[in-house]
Formats: C-alpha cells, structure tokens, sequence
C-alpha cells in the first residue's frame, strides 16, 4: 500500500496519467475563463470604440488580446512545467504528501502568471511589428536647421522632410527656398497683383503632420478660385513649430512684406502666450532666455518692451543639458508603444519621469540666472513638468511671470498692427481650438487684447460647433495638432470670414 501511494505521488509530480487527466481538466476551464474574460473585453473595447473613447478602447483591446492568448495556451499550461520537473527531480525524493497541495497552488499560480505575462509580451511585440511593418518609414529626419541672423533658426531649404509620430501619420513634405514648409511663394509681382494672404505661425501653420495639399492655407485657396475667382486668391505661409509672436515679427519682415499681402493671418495656440515670454519659452525648450535662436521681447530698464534680435549664441546659451538616457530607455522610447503609452499617460496626469526630470533642472538653473532669480514666484512650475502651462492664464490672477507673458504677446500685437498698417495689410486672427470656445478664459484673455486693438479674431472651436462638428476631431487621436479635417475647418472658418469681407483684396498701398 505505502509503495502504491509513493508511486500515486510520483506520477502526479513528473507528469503522470492521473496528473494529466486533471490538468487537462484544469487547463480547459483555466482557457474558457480567459476566453470569456477576453470577449467580454472585446466587446466593451468595440462599444467604446463607438463612442469615440479611442485610448480606453485600444487599451480593453490590447488586455483582451493578452486574455485570448492565454486561453490559447492554459490547456497545456501545467504539462510543460511537470515534464521540466520530471527532468530535475529526484524520483527518489519525493515530498511529503501534506505539501503537495500547497506546492501544486503555487505552481498553478506561477505558471499562469507567466502564460499571462508572455501573452501581454506577445500583443505588444506583435502590434510593434505590425505598426512597424505597415509604415512606410519609422523614424522623422527633417535634417539640421539653419541659423538665419535677421530670421532665426529656419529649416533647411529644397529639403525632404519625412515626419511621424509612429501612431497616425507618415508624412513626406519639403521645405522651400526660403526654408518653410510650403509651396515655393509667388513672384512678387504676382503676389502684388493679386489678393495674397500670408499665413504665420507654429507647428500649427508648419504643419509636418499633413501634406502641403491638405493644409489650410491651400485649402483657402482653393476655396477662393472655386466660389469667389473674382478675389484672385494667392496664399502663403511662414511656420515654425514652438515659436510665438514675438519670435514671427522678423519673417513678416523679411518674407511676407515683399509679397505685399491684403491679408495677414496670425495663427494663436494656447502655448503662445508662454513662447512669446523668453523665460517661459527657455522652461519649455532648454534655450537660454537669452539666447533664444529667434527674436524675442525684451523689457528693457525703462520698463519699455523692445524687440531683441535672434541669438546666433544659442548653443552656448542652453540651460541644462539633454539628459543622457539609459540604453533601454532609449531603446523603449523609439517604439510606437512608447509613444502610446505616453500618449495615454499624458491624457491621465501622468508624467514623463525623465522629461520633468530635465523640466526641473532647466527650472532649477534658470532661476540661478541674474534677472530671472523671480521666474518661478507666485507658482509651482514643477506642477507642469509635461502638461501644457497655459492652464494658468484660466487664472483671474496669473503670478508675475505669467502676466509678463500676457504683456509680451500684446507687444506682438502692437507689432504686427504697426507694420501692417504700414503697409495697407488687414491683420486677422485664428484662435486655434486649443483655446477653447468663445468664453472659455484662455480664449477670452486673447479676445480682449484683439478687441482693444481693433483686430478681428476667428475661433475655429465655435466654427466647428456651429457645423455641427466635434472639436476633438479636428486633431489626431495620438497628436494635438490638426489633421485633416482641422485643417478643412480651418480653411472654412477663414473663408466664411473672407466672403464677407471681400474689401481686404483691395489693393494694398504702397510700402
């Protein structure tokens, strides 16, 4: 009897009939609840799709997909684990029967919870691959800028320039002669003689995401010669990413004048009003306040603002310098799934640890920096290490660096009035959706600047409702700025704006 119940023993621990009959038994309920578990998951990942909840559907999809794998393979979970056991133990040495159970609890634990991890691995090395193998190229190369001492630091021109973020877009656009992203502007003389509207602005106007074709500039043009062929509509645009008015000032100088524009179009983002403020602009970039490649606005010891010409010392001026990531963050950081956890991490609260790492450092030397001692009073910039400042100009009561800022987008303003008034120019605004609605504050603030200088602004967020449209899908799922359809609404809100404004295609005056 003793010699049955040592042999009874053996067999359940190297993998015998007794022991395969229950873990088959084992495997297959094991493998129905994660296929149930899986379905359902599926099933409220679609519904959420439906409803638009794009981030909460692909996350219920990429956990369903791990469940679904794990029921492929519980059904031999435990026979893998058993034949390696019958290898390595002693046959001899069988343990007591008291410990078996709690033994066999374990391993039934720490086996699925390994299927189960190597079913999340599995998902998310198949949709790397498969993002990966879908895409025409993996990495962006938009090559080295080019310091241009009266313009700052533009794009190198007649360019190739190839753009994704891995997750919605894999564009192939190039640059000008002059360096920006857009068609070669007209000859002078054509731009003269026709109604020309020269567009300026960021990333927003730049616009690597999309093609040249799509963007809203060409659209309203488009839009002019097919409904109001009379205007002789001709467009051009002048955009950077991370730039502000102040820092734009030059290129209506040096290449939109020329053109003699009827009609300047100022494209406004919620981050200008940080990026037209030089120590705001250096928290966010890492150029020294002082050596920011682009003009700035500069108050002087007169407490009068003026217009500080592009630092060619900008690579001397950086505050803290590009950390130097660990081998397998960097690796992490080039796959699409990075970005998509970033992604969702940033639409939850959560924070790059080694970008607010490099945040407070860039926060920490600044303040050491004769003159801005006073940066950060009055607010927690740690608070914003990788969410968007301008949640602070919602304020009543901005801290003094965030009101400075305020003053320095008014100067722009000033700015950009007295040349095109010069020049016989109608100056408008495009209040980009990120600025909320008519009422919202960080529109408001803006709005009233623009009212006090008489200058019209359009906001594309009450355009888009007004047609009955979803603001949020005027923007990439994985990237704020426009796709698109922004783009098309854009041009819509700019031209419903021209059709009833068709006296700035007169001719402007002379300069």
């Amino acid at each position: 009897m003793a010699r049955d119940e040592e042999q009874d023993t053996r067999e359940r621990l190297t993998g015998g009939a007794p022991a395969r009959a229950s873990d088959r038994a084992f495997g297959a309920a094991l493998a129905a609840l994660f296929a149930v578990i899986g379905a359902a998951l599926a099933v409220i990942g679609a519904i959420a799709r439906l409803a638009s909840a794009q981030t909460l559907s692909a996350w219920l999809f990429a956990i369903s997909g791990a469940a679904l794998a794990v029921a492929l393979l519980a059904s031999w979970s435990l026979s893998p684990l058993n034949a390696l056991r019958a290898r390595i133990l002693d046959s001899s040495a069988a343990p007591p029967p008291h410990r078996h159970g709690f033994r066999r609890i374990l391993t039934i634990i720490l086996w699925n919870t390994l299927i189960f991890a190597a079913g999340l691995l599995l998902v998310a090395l198949s949709g790397e691959a498969w993002i990966r193998l879908r895409a025409p190229f993996t990495e962006s190369d938009v090559g080295p800028n080019r310091f241009v001492p009266e313009a700052g630091l533009l794009r190198p021109p007649n360019r190739e320039m190839k753009y994704t973020n891995r997750l919605d877009y894999w564009t192939v656009t190039r640059t000008n002669s002059l360096g920006f992203v857009d068609r070669e502007p007209p000859d002078p003389e054509r731009a003269a003689a026709s109604c020309h509207v020269a567009v300026i602005g960021d990333s927003f106007v730049e616009a690597l995401e999309v093609r040249i074709a799509d963007k809203f500039h060409v659209r309203l043009e488009e839009m002019a010669a097919a409904e109001l062929p009379d205007l002789d509509v001709t467009t051009s645009s002048f955009g950077i990413r991370t730039t502000g008015q102040t820092h734009q000032l030059p290129w209506y100088d040096e290449y939109a004048r020329p053109l003699r524009p009827n009609l300047v179009i100022l494209v406004f983002v919620d981050n200008d009003y940080l990026n037209n403020h030089p120590a705001l602009h250096a928290m966010r970039t890492g150029y020294g306040p002082d050596g920011i490649p682009y003009a700035t606005a500069k108050r002087s010891a007169d407490g009068a603002i003026r217009l500080r010409p592009p630092s060619a010392g900008y690579r001397e001026e950086r505050l803290a310098p590009p950390l130097d990531y660990p081998l397998v963050v960097r690796l992490w950081r080039r796959s699409a799934g990075f970005l998509f956890v970033h992604y969702v991490g940033f639409k939850m609260g959560f924070r790059d640890v080694w970008e607010t790492i490099r945040f407070h450092a860039r926060v920490e030397e600044l303040t050491r920096r004769p003159g801005y001692e006073s940066a950060a009073d009055g607010w927690e910039p740690s608070d914003n290490a990788r969410v968007v400042m301008s949640d602070f100009f919602r304020r009543s009561d901005p801290p003094p660096v965030l009101q400075e800022a305020l003053e320095s987008a008014a100067f722009a303003l000033d700015e950009f009035i007295r040349r095109t008034e010069r020049d016989g120019a109608e100056l408008v605004i495009l209040a980009e959706r990120g600025m909320g609605p008519s009422g919202d504050p960080l529109f408001e603030r803006l709005a009233d600047m623009a009212r006090e200088r008489g200058i019209p602004v359009i906001n594309q967020s009450d355009y888009i409702m007004r047609q009955g449209g979803k603001v949020e899908d005027a923007r990439f799922a994985h990237d704020i700025h426009w796709n698109a359809q922004g783009h098309q609404w854009a041009a819509e809100a700019l031209f419903e704006w021209l059709r009833e404004n068709p006296q700035v295609c007169d001719d402007a005056d002379a300069a």
